[in-house]
């Protein structure tokens, strides 16, 4: 069994060690993100249609990526130029014209007209 002074110290140790890894890990985070951003930027730059269509871009890169969780960012963006062009000509096919909202005004109904009921609304 280890004493409490030697618990404390391994717990010490821990934590000095993760603290120590820190500049590390946000180093590569930071790395990482650069490299996306400047991916993204080069895509949007090769295809520039996609760019008033990036809610389609987006989602099926998110999809392919994760049907395929191993591939390579660059590799998954080539992927997805078919399927981003199939998903931009379905949307620009639909019919999104904005209805107008069901009038919700009951105020000439007259309950009484309607069939008797009981208490409980049943005929």
């Amino acid at each position: 069994m280890i004493t409490e002074e030697e618990k404390q110290e391994i717990i010490g140790l821990a934590v000095e060690k993760a603290l120590l890894m820190l500049p590390e890990v946000v180093g590569n985070m930071m790395k990482q993100h650069a490299t996306m951003s400047k991916l993204n930027s080069k895509f949007y730059a090769d295809y520039p249609e996609f760019q008033k269509h990036k809610d389609a871009v987006v989602s099926v890169i998110e999809k392919l990526d994760a049907e395929n969780p191993f591939i390579n960012y660059e590799d998954l963006l080539v992927k997805a130029v078919p399927e981003i062009r199939k998903r931009i000509t379905l949307v620009k096919t639909m019919d999104v014209v904005n209805t107008p909202s069901p009038n919700r005004d009951y105020s000439n109904t007259n309950i009484i007209d309607i069939q008797s009921t009981n208490v409980h609304g049943a005929i």
